[in-house]
């Protein structure tokens, strides 16, 4: 008999096995011309067929694979295809990797000319992200180390109402949680208030916050619109209060929409400049 004992062997972690199919289901898509029916799936994959309809089932309810449909909407041949959240997440990817590699150097002229951090956001869920963040050259700034990845609740930032101002009314209603968090005496928590301030910020082209996020912090935010004028990012330049006082909010903002209206350009969905020769 043996005198000592065998280690265990190391269990997967529950559900991993089942994450690792459904991921390895949307993998089979990626050399297909066509939908798949999931006969065709678990071939590929030497998987029980019905294991493969459980996940597809799962993964559809989700929208990450869609049924493949004639044009009058009938089931065909129970054919599946990548799914509308599946192409969203896609797309969000790809817009972050553009974004900032074609907005960082003016990222970085912005925060050299203001003195001040600079941020580029985009809108996920009800808070807004930083996706870049140049900082500025003064000893008192925003933030220490690198924010990008960090969330903020949108309606508290300049940022935020610039990105929920562009929502439609039913998109609105769904992003905005019942109850606003006041993160600061001056948070806005009436969502009336907050619709007032994101019309104001559709007729200037900016949006400002004062305190609202933080105590003593001041921040001034501008879109960067898509092809169709939709914004889909927003960038900020933020301070301290001890520094940015409300004179200094339009000078900034002027200097932030030259900015965000370059990299419309530089994105392609703007006008050209005219040249002056």
């Amino acid at each position: 008999m043996p005198t000592s004992k065998q280690a265990p062997r190391r269990q997967p972690y529950h559900g991993t096995q089942a994450v690792s199919r459904a991921v390895s289901i949307l993998k089979v898509f990626e050399s297909a011309n066509s939908g798949l029916t999931a006969a065709q799936i678990a071939g590929q994959l030497n998987l029980n067929r019905s294991t493969v309809h459980r996940l597809l089932s799962v993964l559809e309810a989700e929208g990450l694979v869609a049924r493949d449909t004639t044009f009058n909407g009938e089931p065909r041949n129970s054919a599946y295809r990548l799914g509308p959240t599946l192409v969203s997440l896609g797309g969000l990817a790809l817009r972050q990797i553009n974004l900032r590699a074609i907005a960082l150097p003016q990222l970085r002229a912005l925060a050299q000319k203001s003195g001040e951090t600079v941020d580029l956001e985009l809108l996920v869920g009800s808070e807004v992200m930083i996706i870049e963040e140049v900082q500025g050259e003064h000893m008192l700034r925003v933030g220490v180390g690198d924010n990008v990845g960090s969330r903020y609740p949108a309606h508290a930032t300049s940022t935020g109402k610039l990105l929920l101002a562009g929502l439609s009314e039913a998109e609105l209603k769904a992003t905005l949680p019942n109850k606003l968090a006041a993160l600061t005496p001056f948070t806005v928590t009436d969502k009336q208030i907050l619709r007032d301030q994101f019309d104001e910020a559709r007729r200037l082209g900016w949006a400002s916050s004062w305190e609202e996020l933080e105590i003593g912090l001041a921040a001034i935010g501008a879109p960067i619109t898509g092809r169709e004028g939709e914004t889909i990012a927003a960038v900020s330049i933020s301070g301290p209060t001890a520094r940015i006082d409300r004179s200094q909010i339009k000078n900034l903002a002027v200097m932030l929409m030259d900015t965000t209206k370059r990299i419309t350009r530089e994105l392609g969905f703007g006008r050209p400049e005219r040249r002056s020769d």
